[in-house]
């Protein structure tokens, strides 16, 4: 009789992975993301505003945005576990959360590595272990040739505004850096020692950026409207392009569509000598 209960004792726990039961929320559209990536979007049971991405993600229902959170709506959706994001998610909510009796399972998505690595955490931990380890190699396999591919490209400073009014922009700590990199580009304020920051036109102009990469928050405005007008793009110095900020900001393997987005603007843009580069 041990014998055979040993004998079936593997197969007992492949029936049953990890998490199989598991319900859970997810306390950022990125990391609602990255569930689906990582094959447990059916564990899903609830996330926040903005997590538009599978299709069947808007179908979910809403328990808040990043930083404000419906306790009521989570308890109610009977939630076991809740993905938090490191560095954004507060950590009052996810001390709330815990206990109220819902386990805060932390990711981490800083740079372009860690993506790869959150899809194995939340694999792990959600019972989707070898669909998540085949999207993380997937993820790395994309990323190491884009960066192989571009990595003697000419190099190209590029200004990323975050938005117009007020003027905001991403420093060194941001994931954008590491995107731009990828392409052989550097970002015009990589000595920002924030995330994100406000900065002055004056200070843009000044550096004469070779482009200037908008996102787009609404349709029906034109986000670039601050430097057509200006000396570095009449003459042709500096280009102009607008983007969906998910291609770019959101930590996820979409984001390697951004690169690539990034890097053919690179390659259509003439690099100008450092001579040329001055403001009006």
């Amino acid at each position: 009789m041990c014998a055979l209960l040993l004998a079936m004792l593997p197969l007992a726990r492949a029936g049953e992975p990890a998490g199989e039961k598991l319900r859970v929320v997810s306390l950022a559209p990125h990391l609602t993301e990255l569930a689906y990536s990582a094959g447990a979007g059916d564990r899903l049971v609830g996330v926040v505003a903005y997590s538009d991405w599978p299709e069947a993600a808007n179908a979910l229902p809403r328990i808040g945005d990043a930083f404000r959170f419906d306790l009521e709506t989570i308890l109610g959706l009977d939630a076991d576990l809740a993905l938090a994001w490191t560095g954004g998610t507060p950590e009052a909510v996810a001390a709330r959360l815990e206990s109220l009796g819902i386990e805060v399972l932390w990711v981490e998505t800083r740079s372009l590595s860690d993506i790869g690595d959150a899809l194995e955490r939340i694999g792990r931990r959600l019972g989707t272990e070898e669909r998540a380890q085949e999207a993380a190699e997937s993820y790395r396999r994309e990323l190491r040739a884009l960066r192989e591919r571009h990595r003697e490209d000419g190099e190209v400073s590029i200004f990323y505004q975050v938005s117009a009014r007020p003027l905001f922009t991403l420093g060194r700590p941001h994931v954008i850096t590491e995107v731009f990199e990828a392409c052989g580009t550097r970002n015009a304020f990589e000595d920002l020692d924030v995330e994100a920051a406000a900065i002055d036109r004056e200070a843009v102009i000044s550096r004469a950026p070779d482009l200037i990469i908008a996102g787009i928050n609404d349709p029906d405005t034109d986000p670039l409207s601050t430097w057509r007008d200006t000396r570095m793009v009449r003459e042709g110095r500096t280009r102009l392009e607008s983007v969906d900020p998910e291609r770019l900001v959101r930590p996820t393997p979409r984001i390697v569509d951004g690169i690539r987005f990034v890097c053919r603007l690179v390659e259509e843009t003439a690099v100008r000598e450092p001579a040329a580069r001055t403001g009006e």
